[in-house]
C-alpha cells in the first residue's frame, strides 16, 4: 500500500515534511521549519531548551511525534530511543530552512539526498550561520569524558562528531521499492528541484517551491512537461501564491532596476536575501549598467565561493562582485598598532580568507568613493552606516517580500528608522516572488493533468477547487491513501 502523509506545510506556507510510505519503504521529502508556528511561541529572547528541544517541538506541534527518526542524543533525553533507524531517507527539494532546516534533528544513520548546491548552501549553513544547523555532520551533545588534565575528573565531550551520509541526485536513482525522478527548477536559492516519485501503485509528483518567472523558467517548464509524461496519480503542489494574478519576473525586476539607478550620483544601498543569487545576479547586472562594483557581505562571499568549490553553475562566480570587510570586535581592522594575528581575532575562521582579499573593500572605501559601489546591506549590517556615511543624492533599494507577519513589520520600523536617521527614506521596493503565480500554478496542475491535487505550502488550499474538480485536503498527520 502507497500512503502521503502531511507532518507539515498544512495550511501555512512552510514547515514542509511530506511522508511518502510504499510498503516497507518510508520517505520523507523535505524535513523543514515552521516559521509560523515556530514565532507564535518563540523569539530572539524566549529560546527553546536544549535538554528538550525535541520533546518541546512535539507538543508544541512543530515536530510529530515519530520514533526511529530523531538523533538519538536528544531523543534519550525524553525517552528511549530506537535502536535502529525506522526510516528510509529524507529527500530535500532545497535548502531554505522551511524545507530543510529540521534534518538538524534527524538522525545520522538516516541518509539525506539533495542536489549539489543544496548540500553546498546546507555547508554554508552549518559553518557561517548562527543557531542550530547540523546537516552533514552531527556535533554528538550531553557526552561526557575525563578530563585531560585531571583524569579524576569529568567534562563535557564537544569532539564527537557524526558524518551523515548526504548523497547527491543522480538523473534517476532507487531508495529500496521507490524510484525517484529530481528535475532542476526555477526558485529563488540555487539547488531547488521538483519530482516524480514511481511507487508501486502509481506516480506522485511533488513540486518542492518552483517559479516560472525567474531566470530559469525553462528548466520549470522541462519539468512540467516530464511530469505530464508519466501520467501522475497525484501532484503535491506548492500553492503560496495561488491566489495571486500573473506575476511581476525577475528580468521585469532587473529592467526597473536599471531605471531607478542610472542617475543616482550618491551610494546605492540595497537589500536583498542573502542566498537569492538570482537577485545578486539582478543588482550585478545594474552595477555594470552603472559602471559600479555590487559589494556583498563576507558571508555571500563564503556562499558564492562554495557554490563555485562545487561546481554549482548559474550562479555568479566571487571575481563578479566586491567584498566587504567591516571593522568587528575591538575594531582594529588595518590598524598597525596591532598584529595582525590580533586583528583577526574579531573574525571567525571562515571569514578570514577574505582579509586581504583583492576583491575586499572597507567602509572607508566605500565612503570616498560611494559613486562607485552598489552596498547590499541588510537588517544586522545596517550599523555599519555610521562609517560609511552615506552622502546625499544616496537611495536605498529594498528588495525583500513585504512584511507579513507582526514581527516582520516591528523589524521594518525598525529599518525605516535607520533609513529616516541617515536621509535614505522614503526607499524604492523591487521586488519578485519565488513562487510560482496562481496563474502558472493553474496551467502546471493542467498541463500535468493529475488525477487529483493535494495543496500544501499555502494559506488558501481550497483555491485549487477552481481549476481543479478532485482536490485533497487532509490535517496534519493524517495519512491519504493512493488506493
Amino acid at each position: 500500500m502507497t500512503s502521503v502523509t502531511l507532518h507539515g506545510a498544512v495550511g501555512e506556507i512552510g514547515g514542509n515534511k511530506i511522508l511518502i510510505e510504499d510498503g516497507d519503504t518510508k520517505l520523507f521529502f523535505d524535513f523543514g521549519l515552521s516559521f509560523g508556528k515556530y514565532g507564535d511561541f518563540f523569539s530572539p529572547y524566549l529560546q527553546p531548551r536544549r535538554h528538550s528541544i525535541i520533546s518541546d517541538y512535539m507538543n508544541l506541534g512543530l515536530l510529530p511525534n515519530l520514533t526511529g527518526l530523531y538523533r538519538q542524543d536528544y531523543e534519550n533525553r525524553f525517552r528511549e530511543s530506537s535502536p535502529e533507524p525506522k526510516y528510509d531517507g529524507v529527500v530535500l527539494s532545497h535548502p531554505h530552512l522551511d524545507h530543510a532546516g529540521f534534518l538538524s534533528y534527524v538522525r545520522p544513520d538516516i541518509p539525506a539526498y539533495c542536489s549539489t548546491g543544496c548540500k553546498a548552501i546546507l555547508q554554508v549553513f552549518e559553518e557561517s550561520s548562527y543557531g542550530f544547523h547540523e546537516y552533514t555532520r552531527i556535533k554528538e551533545s550531553f557526552k561526557i569524558r575525563e578530563s585531560k588534565r585531571d583524569a579524576t575528573k569529568k567534562v563535557k565531550d564537544r569532539s564527537s562528531v557524526i558524518p551523515r551520509e548526504v548523497n547527491i541526485f543522480k538523473p534517476t536513482f532507487k531508495i529500496d521499492d521507490i524510484t525517484i525522478h529530481p528535475f532542476p527548477v526555477d526558485h529563488s536559492v540555487p539547488g531547488a528541484n521538483s519530482f516524480v516519485i514511481e511507487t508501486s501503485e502509481g506516480s506522485i509528483v511533488y513540486t518542492g517551491d518552483i517559479r516560472f518567472h525567474g531566470r530559469r523558467a525553462n528548466f520549470s517548464q522541462f519539468f512540467v512537461e516530464k511530469a505530464a509524461s508519466f501520467d501522475p496519480d497525484i501532484i503535491i503542489s506548492e500553492g503560496t501564491n495561488v491566489h495571486e494574478p500573473k506575476t511581476y519576473g525577475e528580468l521585469d525586476l532587473q529592467h526597473d532596476l536599471f531605471s531607478v539607478i542610472e542617475n543616482v550620483r550618491g551610494l546605492i544601498i540595497v537589500n536583498f536575501p542573502v542566498r537569492d543569487t538570482d537577485r545578486m545576479r539582478s543588482f550585478i547586472e545594474a552595477a555594470k549598467h552603472t559602471d559600479r562594483s555590487l559589494v556583498v557581505s563576507m558571508r555571500q562571499a563564503y556562499t558564492l565561493k562554495t557554490l563555485e568549490e562545487n561546481g554549482v553553475s548559474q550562479v555568479p562566480r566571487l571575481d563578479e562582485v566586491k567584498i566587504f570587510v567591516p571593522k568587528k570586535g575591538w575594531g582594529v581592522l588595518n590598524d598597525m598598532n596591532y598584529p595582525m594575528e590580533i586583528q583577526m581575532q574579531d573574525y571567525q575562521s571562515w571569514e578570514n580568507q577574505f582579509i586581504g582579499h583583492d576583491n575586499t573593500v572597507t567602509a572607508d572605501e566605500i565612503n570616498n568613493h560611494p559613486d562607485q559601489y552598489i552596498f547590499r546591506c541588510d537588517f544586522a549590517e545596517l550599523k555599519y552606516l555610521f562609517d560609511i556615511k552615506p552622502p546625499e543624492e544616496s537611495i536605498y533599494i529594498r528588495s525583500v517580500t513585504e512584511p507579513v507577519d507582526e514581527e516582520m513589520e516591528l523589524d521594518q520600523k525598525k529599518v525605516d528608522n535607520w533609513l529616516k536617521y541617515f536621509g535614505l527614506y522614503p526607499y524604492t521596493q523591487l521586488h519578485c516572488s519565488g513562487h510560482a503565480s496562481g496563474y502558472d500554478i493553474q496551467e502546471m496542475v493542467r498541463q500535468i493533468n493529475p488525477k487529483k491535487v493535494m495543496p500544501v505550502h499555502t494559506e488558501r488550499p481550497t483555491e485549487f477547487s477552481s481549476f481543479h474538480g478532485d482536490v485533497i485536503l487532509k490535517g496534519l498527520g493524517e495519512k491519504y491513501n493512493l488506493s
